[in-house]
């Protein structure tokens, strides 16, 4: 399996999953060849990659998801700071502004994928809160306590996300 990341790779681990490493841009030649059989990816990279061509299976996003794709307008902190007041308050505008627009263009994907799939005759399905939930364990176990482990003020990151309503 490939995962969409460390954390990620560390649930599907903890799950009994074996995981392969590799640019995601090479998991179409992964899926095509055998070397995995599972990929972990977004909706756009999904179809970007023309995954339906070579997987059968999906679990899409629609209803219960953990991952999302965060697209941030980011920029470093060093040049972040040589901007002026104005223009940083400009770029934090500008960001602000494009959270509503991502989140609505990702769950457009999630339909999009969905519907590619469908149409090649593949089995689409959509995980259960019991699944999710099954998910969410397995997640506190392994990446959530490598998280808080590893990463600077990782347990308290931990319990604010924890601490926002589903």
């Amino acid at each position: 399996m490939r995962g969409a990341s460390k954390m990620i790779e560390l649930m599907l681990q903890a799950a009994g999953g074996a995981i392969a490493s590799f640019p995601s841009n090479e998991s179409y030649n992964a899926m095509q060849s055998g070397v995995v059989d599972a990929i972990w990816t977004s909706s756009a990279s999904l179809m970007s990659f023309r995954m339906n061509e070579v997987a059968k299976f999906i679990t899409t996003a629609q209803d219960h998801s953990f991952w999302y794709m965060f697209e941030p307008l980011l920029m470093s902190k060093a040049t972040y700071d040589k901007l002026t007041p104005d223009q940083q308050k400009i770029v934090m505008d500008v960001g602000h502004s494009l959270e509503k627009f991502s989140l609505e263009a990702c769950k457009a994907d999630d339909n999009k994928v969905a519907d590619l799939y469908a149409k090649s005759g593949d089995k689409v399905s959509t995980m259960t809160a019991q699944q999710f939930d099954m998910w969410k364990d397995i997640a506190r176990k392994s990446a959530y306590k490598y998280f808080a482990d590893h990463v600077k003020d990782g347990a308290k990151l931990i319990q604010m996300t924890e601490a926002v309503p589903d």
